[in-house]
């Protein structure tokens, strides 16, 4: 049992050891110090349909401040970068200036999404999941963007930018009487295409509760409906 827990705890090391040596490595090629990126965000991720290669989504700073009452304010670069898992040598990548903004509303969280996001019959995309959160109870607030990236030949590309996928926002009085309405919607790929890319599907399924006191008791009525839209590629992304 010793023994098991001991390989295992050195799998892990070993796991972590080679994922911050892709990392220093990377930034290396970038001409970045890890002074100026938020580790707390940074994430990577192998690609599952092509285990050979590794996505690194590297947030670096262009603002990062602090006020008076010890509130952070930052604004992020976006550096997406495909890597060979081998060397750690950089085989594509995409730079974003300004592209988050940490504020009001609190970027909390970003994920790598590897979904059968199948564009074509050869083009297969990956997501980048943004979260952002609000601060204030009365008025809660929670959204997530995904962005969409191809790989073409040498080149990372976006082929969708920041679309909400999903959201919850709502105001009530901290204790019970209030409304809310949570968003979700998924992406299914269209058999039509349009400058050679499958249309998207988007179906969002919408939930509105309302909450009321009564005696000594809350009750909540949920109201769901359904819409469906779709996203069109326009030669250079989806729209």
């Amino acid at each position: 049992m010793k023994k098991s827990i001991l390989a295992l705890l050195f799998c892990f090391q070993l796991s972590f050891s080679q994922n911050v040596d892709h990392l220093n490595t990377v930034l290396k090629q970038l001409n970045l110090k890890e002074s100026q990126v938020n580790l707390n965000l940074f994430t990577q991720k192998v690609l599952p349909y092509d285990k050979e290669k590794s996505v690194l989504v590297i947030p670096k700073y262009d603002i990062n401040e602090e006020d008076n009452e010890g509130h952070y304010y930052f604004v992020l670069d976006a550096y997406i970068v495909i890597i060979d898992n081998a060397t750690g040598k950089i085989i594509c990548k995409s730079v974003e200036p300004h592209a988050w903004t940490s504020d009001a509303f609190l970027l909390t969280g970003i994920t790598i999404d590897t979904g059968l996001y199948l564009l074509n019959k050869t083009t297969r995309a990956f997501g980048v999941r943004v979260d952002f959160n609000g601060s204030s109870k009365p008025n809660p607030f929670g959204e997530t963007n995904l962005s969409l990236y191809i790989i073409d030949k040498n080149s990372l590309k976006q082929v969708l930018k920041n679309y909400t996928i999903s959201e919850l926002h709502g105001e009530w009085d901290t204790n019970c009487a209030g409304e809310f309405e949570d968003r979700n919607s998924t992406f299914d790929m269209d058999k039509v295409q349009k400058n050679n890319f499958n249309n998207i599907i988007v179906k969002t399924k919408i939930v509105k509760t309302i909450s009321t006191p009564t005696n000594d008791d809350c009750i909540s009525k949920d109201t769901i409906r359904k819409e469906t839209s779709k996203l069109v590629f326009n030669g250079k992304e989806y729209k």
